[in-house]
């Protein structure tokens, strides 16, 4: 009799094999896109079918009872939704292992999936940030040329400007008229900062020099650390157009002093 009702329970159940596993990750999935099988449906799976054990076996019997019951309503929702629902499952199929081991097996595809999408991302990452790098380098060394060949324009320019800073200085001196020695000596007032330094453009060297032992210093990252939070070094605040834009102002400051020296 007992055998009897082994087979008539085999011949209710339904063939697996009808059931592909996409129509198992629709029903069973968070509904996203692409659907994924949670953690807790896994381990509904599990607890209902009997299988990994040593995921429950430490849970007291009568909340594994609640977390059976909670677990069977909510595959009996699943199985009731038409949206979802595509195949002959009934709840008791989840009652069986060979279920419970293909929804783990589906799981843990799903996860290796993952994984590998999750490290081909951070390989293409990687690269790029290499890339950047490469062209963050390259960009920095372009712009230590070009500041230290405006620093040369910059220095004989502003010891061109002394020379008729000095030639004007004479000029104001033997000036008998007082509103004359005046302009002179607001036309001198005029002289740039940028001419009183020791070394003219030093903070944008110094920062080309911490960038520079930035970039030296800089690690690609791995696969799996925090890419978000890693980027490649950069200089923000060094242009040359502001350096050009000084070396205009030298240009009409020199034309201005040459221009009163020519006056009678």
């Amino acid at each position: 009799m007992a055998g009897f009702s082994a087979l008539a329970l085999a011949a209710c159940n339904t063939d697996l094999d009808d059931i592909s596993d996409e129509q198992l990750i629709v029903l069973l999935g968070d509904g996203g896109d692409p659907a994924q099988i949670t953690t807790m449906t896994r381990e509904c799976a599990e607890v209902l079918g009997g299988v990994n054990e040593v995921v429950y076996q430490d849970v007291p019997e009568d909340m594994l009872g609640m977390v059976k019951t909670e677990c069977r309503k909510q595959f009996q929702g699943w199985l009731n939704d038409s949206e979802r629902n595509s195949t002959e499952l009934t709840l008791e199929d989840f009652e069986r292992a060979e279920l419970a081991e293909r929804i783990v097996a589906l799981d843990d595809a799903q996860e290796t999936a993952r994984a590998e999408q999750r490290a081909a991302e951070d390989a293409a990452k990687i690269e790029a940030m290499k890339a950047e790098l490469a062209e963050a380098s390259a960009a920095g060394q372009e712009l230590k040329a070009g500041l230290q060949e405006r620093r040369a324009m910059i220095v004989e320019m502003c010891a061109t400007l002394s020379d008729l800073r000095e030639d004007l200085d004479a000029k104001k001196d033997a000036q008998s008229s007082l509103q004359d020695k005046n302009a002179i000596a607001m036309l001198m007032m005029q002289y740039p900062a940028i001419c009183r330094a020791d070394e003219p453009l030093s903070m944008q060297f110094s920062q080309i020099e911490r960038f520079e032992d930035q970039v030296a210093k800089f690690e690609l990252p791995e696969p799996g650390d925090h890419l978000g939070f890693i980027s490649v070094p950069s200089l923000r605040y060094v242009s040359l157009e502001q350096v050009d834009e000084q070396i205009a102002k030298l240009d009409a400051i020199t034309a201005d002093y040459r221009s009163a020296l020519a006056e009678n």
